[in-house]
């Protein structure tokens, strides 16, 4: 009974977890799962609907070909392993920074906490995919500015949220006893103030991470990400938009799988935040 009910209680997270993994492997490791080379064109094997053989070569495209000829499941693998590295590696670097500078300003507060926080008010006022569109034009293309363009734009919201834990994680008792000791601040704030604020950063990037994603896929659509050749799923949407009426998974099948990826990653966050409560 209490297994079943313990079940019951993680339903949501062991869902999210097993969906997660399975993309994750089958993207991070693209090139054991591709059936095809997703660069190889074949002018004899455009717009093969899925489920259906090749016209140049045995086999069967799973989910079809594109206006090139080539196969909608392969490039979704890669394109999958680009966007969640992308999105992973963006997470990482503005929740590090994000999380330092809420830190800081919740636990030294005054000036510094007032002069932090305007700082993040003032990227909070700017749309984010305005403020990644300036930045790729001022940057340029490329996995490396998209990057750091997508991690500019997140780290606002973990120093938000982490400063709220912390301003009330200063007042308590063992922290001041601490101060009251001489124990510099940056050791209190390493021993003391992050470790109990680790859960709510973790939280957090799960969420961030939908978010990078969605944010990545929208300036490969609009064709400010990467390079066109490479596959990346907002790159597929955008290929496919012009054959909508006629080859429906060119667009339909990449924005299935952001979507899949989305609900699991906020499933995710959504079990992680309700264990944090």
């Amino acid at each position: 009974m209490n297994n079943k009910s313990l079940l019951r209680g993680n339903t949501k997270g062991v869902v999210s977890i097993v969906s997660l993994s399975v993309i994750f492997v089958v993207t991070m490791f693209a090139p054991l799962f591709a059936p095809f080379d997703p660069y190889k064109q074949s002018l004899q094997d455009i717009f093969i609907a899925p489920f259906n053989a090749f016209n140049s070569h045995e086999g069967i495209s799973l989910l079809g070909t594109d206006q090139l000829g080539r196969d909608v499941l392969s490039r979704l693998l890669y394109g999958g392993r680009l966007s969640l590295w992308m999105s992973i590696l963006a997470v990482v670097i503005s929740g590090v920074f994000g999380s330092i500078i809420g830190i800081i300003a919740g636990y030294y507060g005054g000036k510094i906490d007032a002069l932090l926080m305007r700082l993040a008010d003032i990227q909070m006022s700017i749309p984010s995919m305005l403020l990644a569109i300036v930045m790729v034009a001022v940057l340029g293309s490329g996995l490396t500015n998209i990057v750091i363009v997508l991690s500019i734009t997140g780290w606002v919201t973990f120093a938000r949220v982490v400063r709220s834990q912390v301003l009330s994680l200063r007042e308590l008792e063992y922290v001041q006893a601490a101060q009251a000791m001489g124990v510099p601040n940056v050791a209190v704030m390493r021993r003391h103030i992050f470790p109990n604020t680790f859960y709510t950063i973790v939280t957090q990037a799960a969420l961030q991470m939908s978010r990078m994603i969605l944010l990545a896929a929208s300036l490969s659509f609009l064709g400010l990400g990467i390079d066109v050749s490479t596959p990346s799923w907002g790159g597929m949407i955008n290929d496919g938009r012009s054959y909508i009426s006629s080859a429906w998974w060119l667009s339909t099948l990449p924005g299935l799988v952001i979507a899949f990826v989305i609900l699991s990653i906020n499933l995710l966050s959504d079990w992680l935040r309700e264990k944090a409560q």
